[in-house]
């Protein structure tokens, strides 16, 4: 499957929209509605404080990775920035749900409740199209993601993760150096802070290229 990993840009946020609709049915990200995602992640694209990378089979999106620089400061840029694109999609849906008010509190405090040290970025999300699983896309996203925030200066790198999450916890469960930093509640559920050390994640993804490169010498 040849396909390219290109830089995550404001043009992508529809699409990405859809991923994390398809991905993450029910949620409540998902529940404020496609209109509401796509100005999340175009405002994501836009910011100074995230970067991301998205795999496209050509015009098409078919999987991305978006990696806070700052979480703090990427979600007060939002705020400050992007609020007037953002209110109508949340109070259409809030109008329908009103107890989305709740769980819109917990999330924008959300970055409040992480202890991160220093020089460590957050991948806020991460997702491949159901029909583009099971071809190794998501192990080599996440590497070219890891890869690139350890060359910006990044000694770890951190990720919440449904506690339910088999398949990505499973994905990641082989790098070098992970571990379980913190278990928090949000949305009634209960999520793990994994946590990893990109040099020795980049250093060991790469000596397992080279090894591979050197058998089939």
């Amino acid at each position: 499957m040849s396909l390219d990993i290109v830089p995550f840009a404001p043009g992508h946020a529809r699409q990405v929209a859809e991923i994390h609709i398809e991905g993450q049915p029910g949620t409540f990200l998902t529940r404020l509605g496609p209109d509401f995602l796509t100005q999340l992640y175009r405002a994501m694209a836009s910011s100074q404080w995230a970067f991301g990378s998205v795999i496209v089979d050509g015009e098409q999106v078919v999987g991305v990775g978006v990696v806070a620089l700052n979480t703090a400061r990427l979600f007060r840029d939002i705020k400050l920035h992007h609020w007037q694109h953002l209110i109508w999609p949340v109070m259409r849906q809030m109008l329908r749900q009103p107890a989305l008010l709740g769980e819109l509190i917990q999330s924008w405090r959300y970055p409040t409740r992480i202890v991160a040290p220093p020089g460590d970025a957050e991948m806020l999300f991460f997702g491949l199209r159901r029909a583009y699983m099971r071809h190794g896309l998501g192990p080599r996203l996440l590497d070219h993601l890891m890869e690139a925030a350890y060359r910006r200066g990044f000694r770890t790198l951190s990720a919440l993760i449904d506690k339910r999450n088999r398949p990505v916890r499973w994905m990641i469960a082989s790098l070098p150096s992970l571990r379980v930093d913190q278990e928090i509640s949000l949305h009634g559920k209960t999520m793990l802070v994994y946590r990893v050390q990109l040099g020795s994640a980049v250093t060991g993804e790469e000596g397992a290229r080279q090894a591979t490169n050197e058998t089939a010498r």
